[in-house]
């Protein structure tokens, strides 16, 4: 062998020494990598970024397990921002919004895109999801709606918050960022899909009839409210305010003074008028007076000194208890109250439930009302006006349908209810408690009264209350209140309150007009309304 020359033993050792010798070098420089703090703290910056799509709590149901919220879905994109989907990002947006929209994409986080047309393109996700508050939304006023935040701030969402924010549910999609913060094109996210939410808190209402409501309220009411209750278990079937208000537009219906759009009327105080007249006629029944007894009205009457007009000033002539009541005679209805005394006309008034607060959920009642105290009825002229529903009497629409229903149901005062009770599965209902009726009037004064009332639809036209296609009882009023308009006209609530069908009643119906006049000519026809539309559809 040549001097210099390795031979092929040799020349293998040295190429093994000098691989193994880079690998060396490698490993020991991959451990200084590891360690390095520039590339530990890069490692560090790379983090997951969860994507919030849509948020879902406990479901508000009708009577029927009808959602009343989350009741119709929406289209919405999660998008990865990236030169690819620029484009047909900005274009899926008006222009309007495309300043905002771009300034996410250079952002780089992955966003959330509302209202967008249709979308498709690298790094973008579809997704439906449910909305919470629909627009309009059914019974704004009895649903409530949320905070920015998922929390109830009205209404069912507000009274049962906890409850309903326990079933929180979330749709989510996790995207890998770098160490800038910024999404990583390319790589899908990971999405997590909430589970259907199906328990959730079940109401009296019945979104059917709450439909109906609505659409004649709006139609025959400026400012007022509707009430349907059961008149045999006092579960209120539909309950609506007007105007209403949109929950998607809330600083409108803030910043309306005038209409106040925002509080339910059902619930607040008026001056009854009319319709107080069946507890008069109740108190008189008690204590024995003759219904045929026969009063002259001649267009008014003298109570110590005060004259009370009767609204046909011409009077109605010789009139007993049966045409009193459909006629409306207020200087009737006085001496009769004269008859039965302060004292024991307060009494039935109270025990129509007058004066008592109705709870209804957390944070949801109808008031109380004002009631004259015994020692203002010791002036005959009070007691005259409590005789007819005016002077210091004022009750809420919720409380005028009571009465009603206890004249409909055999003489039981029922308590409102608005909610039955939970559901587990939204099928079956673990219903809530409820607190019996007492009774207020026998059965047979109670069918008396009944068939006053029926007189009142079926006999007198002029009342304008009488469905098409069913039998109805009720009573008409119109409420003076104490207050002017710029004209110098007092301005006085129309109601009316009534039951159908009038041989076995399923529904009573009150429906104040507030500051519209007549009762027969702004409450009356909406009460028919419903009732026909009702009946039609065999509810």
């Amino acid at each position: 062998m040549k001097k210099g020359h390795l031979g092929l033993p040799g020349r293998a050792v040295a190429v093994f020494s000098a691989f193994a010798a880079a690998f060396t070098g490698l490993y020991l420089r991959v451990g200084y990598l590891s360690h390095s703090p520039a590339l530990l703290e890069a490692a560090q910056q790379q983090k997951k970024y969860t994507l919030t799509i849509s948020e879902t709590r406990g479901a508000i149901y009708d009577c029927n397990y009808a959602p009343l919220a989350d009741t119709r879905q929406e289209t919405v994109y999660a998008v990865m921002p990236s030169p690819e989907n620029l484009l047909a990002v900005l274009e899926s947006v008006p222009v309007s919004r495309r300043t905002a929209v771009s300034d996410l994409m250079q952002a780089g986080k992955p966003f959330l895109l509302r209202g967008a047309s249709e979308l498709e393109a690298p790094g973008v996700l579809e997704f439906s999801v449910p909305v919470r508050t629909d627009s309009p939304q059914l019974a704004p006023h009895i649903v409530g709606y949320l905070d920015d935040a998922g929390r109830g701030l009205t209404g069912i969402e507000k009274s049962f918050d906890s409850y309903l924010s326990s079933f929180a549910a979330a749709t989510q999609a996790v995207y890998q960022l770098d160490g800038l913060g910024r999404g990583i094109s390319g790589l899908e996210p990971e999405v997590r899909e909430a589970a259907e939410v199906k328990a959730g808190v079940v109401l009296t209402i019945d979104s059917t009839i709450q439909k109906i409501v609505e659409n004649a309220g709006s139609r025959g009411l400026e400012k007022g409210a509707v009430v349907v209750m059961d008149p045999s278990t006092g579960e209120i079937k539909a309950m609506a305010s007007f105007p209403s208000y949109r929950p998607d537009n809330l600083a409108q219906a803030v910043s309306d003074s005038e209409n106040t759009p925002m509080i339910n009327r059902a619930l607040l105080p008026y001056s009854v008028g009319s319709t107080f007249k069946m507890v008069t006629a109740s108190a008189a029944l008690e204590q024995g007076l003759p219904i045929d007894g026969v009063f002259n009205c001649t267009g008014q009457i003298d109570v110590s000194g005060q004259i009370f007009r009767c609204h046909r000033r011409s009077g109605h002539g010789e009139v007993d208890m049966v045409d009193a009541m459909m006629k409306s005679c207020n200087p009737y209805f006085i001496q009769l109250g004269l008859q039965i005394g302060g004292d024991s006309l307060l009494e039935m008034t109270k025990r129509f439930g007058f004066g008592e607060t109705l709870p209804l959920a957390q944070g949801i009642s109808g008031s109380a009302g004002t009631l004259p105290g015994e020692s203002d009825l010791q002036n005959p002229a009070e007691a005259a006006n409590l005789s007819f529903g005016q002077g210091l009497l004022t009750a809420s629409p919720l409380q005028v349908t009571r009465m009603m229903a206890a004249a409909a149901n055999g003489g039981v005062l029922v308590q409102p209810r608005l909610v039955l009770g939970t559901t587990s599965d939204g099928r079956t209902l673990e219903r809530a408690a409820s607190v019996p009726g007492r009774q207020v009037l026998s059965a047979e004064i109670s069918a008396q009264i009944r068939s006053f009332l029926i007189h009142c639809v079926m006999v007198e036209e002029e009342q304008n209350a009488l469905p098409s296609n069913v039998s109805a009882g009720g009573k008409t009023a119109t409420a003076q209140t104490g207050r002017f308009d710029e004209n110098g006209e007092e301005l006085e609530h129309g109601w009316f309150s009534g039951f159908f069908p009038a041989e076995n009643p399923r529904y009573v119906v009150t429906v104040l007009a507030e500051n519209s006049g007549f009762g027969n000519e702004t409450a009356a026809p909406v009460f028919a309304e419903i009732a026909e539309e009702i009946t039609a559809l065999g509810l």
